[in-house]
């Protein structure tokens, strides 16, 4: 294989029209080699041929250095390199905000937003302290056989008697 065709391996598409180049995504450049200047320039979108795929970059800077390619692994004279940013990863990246006007709140647990989640940290004491405070018999029967259990009770120790009295 000839040393043309390793150093740009490549096939960068602008303005459908197919360039070989080399990318480094490391350093979000691409270099081209060329005789004709591609009509490329800052904020237009090219794409880089990955097998049966393209990826989309928008370009944020560009430099075209005349004899630059010292004619190095290419028939081309000129050298054109292409800072980039991945389209796909700033879509991944991007978060759809949303205002919410909220006027009066009252409560102890609340949760505004998209994908939060929420965590409830109530130690057994205070879960107790609440059951015998209501008037759902049902609930506080349910806790009762929870406390009866022996695992339970294993787990818990000497408190689950102090809090099967709370009930």
């Amino acid at each position: 294989m000839s040393l043309m065709k390793l150093a740009y391996q490549d096939i960068i598409v602008i303005n459908d029209i197919e360039y070989k180049g080399s990318r480094n995504i490391n350093t979000n450049q691409i270099r081209i080699p060329y005789t004709e200047e591609p009509d490329v320039g800052i904020d237009d979108i090219i794409k880089v041929k990955l097998g049966k795929r393209e990826n989309a970059y928008k370009v944020s800077d560009c430099k075209f250095m005349k004899n630059g390619t010292l004619k190095m692994g290419t028939v081309h004279p000129h050298m054109l390199t292409l800072i980039i940013k991945d389209l796909a990863i700033k879509e991944r990246n991007d978060v759809s905000s949303s205002i919410f006007n909220i006027s009066s709140i009252n409560a102890e647990q609340l949760q505004i937003g998209n994908n939060n989640s929420q965590n409830i940290n109530i130690t057994l004491k205070e879960l107790v302290e609440k059951l015998s405070k209501t008037e759902d018999e049902e609930a506080k029967n349910l806790f009762k056989k929870i406390l009866e259990n022996s695992s339970v009770a294993g787990i818990i120790g000497a408190g689950a008697t102090t809090l099967f009295g709370m009930l």
